[in-house]
């Protein structure tokens, strides 16, 4: 898988779990103090994402790290 493949899917992800939670980009960015552009450009796979905001995002979202990990295998 390409980065930018793994990046797109990493932040559909993270976008889909947010919607699920009904968190609005606003309401993570102030939780995980990152900016909601940062945000955006995470969810959209325009950015990488340093393992520290990817663990404070995990942590707001209780993302499973295996199904992330599950994202390499395609």
């Amino acid at each position: 898988m390409l980065k930018e493949e793994f990046l797109k899917e990493l932040g559909f992800s993270i976008k889909i779990k947010r919607m699920r939670l009904k968190i609005s980009q606003e309401k993570l960015a102030e939780l995980t103090d990152c900016s909601t552009s940062y945000i955006g450009f995470i969810e959209r796979g325009e950015k990488s994402i340093s393992l520290f905001n990817f663990l404070k995002i995990a942590s707001v979202l209780e993302l499973d790290i295996r199904e992330i990990s599950q994202l390499l295998e395609k």
